[in-house]
């Protein structure tokens, strides 16, 4: 009788040891796991490096009105500019970067800070030249009216 209950004794014992070992395998795998998710993550965000080497490739990236700079990094990413949309998305944000709508010419030998400075400033450059070329159809069409108003405007003078 002793020895059943010193063997049921022990068989407890070593059961509850194995499953506390398992239980802390098992939080240790995942503690590793996540400490490798973020190190990609962060890699990906701090380490600014180009997908090619110089001069790379030039590739056209399409921006849409309304697009996000998820969206625009998903793209990007499936170019083959960039490896990690959401670090570019974060880095975009961070630098404070300015989404305009056009067509984008990018090499895969630029770093992502420097695709999202080549957006911002070509997308301002466009942005300053539509706003020219408006101005300018505005005033041509402000020209034409007032022309027109006065040939009318003259004819009822005279009579």
């Amino acid at each position: 009788m002793e020895k059943r209950s010193f063997l049921r004794a022990f068989t407890q014992i070593l059961m509850s040891v194995s499953v506390r070992f398992l239980f802390l395998v098992f939080l240790l795998f995942l503690i590793l796991q996540g400490v490798q998710v973020a190190y990609r993550y962060g890699h990906g965000l701090m380490y600014d490096h180009a997908m090619e080497a110089s001069p790379g490739r030039e590739i056209t990236l399409d921006i849409q009105e309304g697009e996000s700079w998820k969206e625009v990094g998903e793209n990007a990413k499936s170019l083959g500019l960039i490896q990690n949309a959401q670090a570019f998305a974060l880095k975009a944000k961070l630098y404070h970067s300015k989404l305009l709508p056009g067509k984008y010419t990018l090499s895969t030998a630029m770093t992502q800070v420097e695709m999202l400075d080549s957006i911002t400033e070509e997308g301002k450059k466009n942005q300053e030249l539509s706003d020219k070329n408006l101005v300018t159809e505005t005033e041509d069409q402000s020209t034409e009216e007032s022309r027109e108003d006065q040939e009318i405007g003259g004819g009822n003078e005279n009579e």
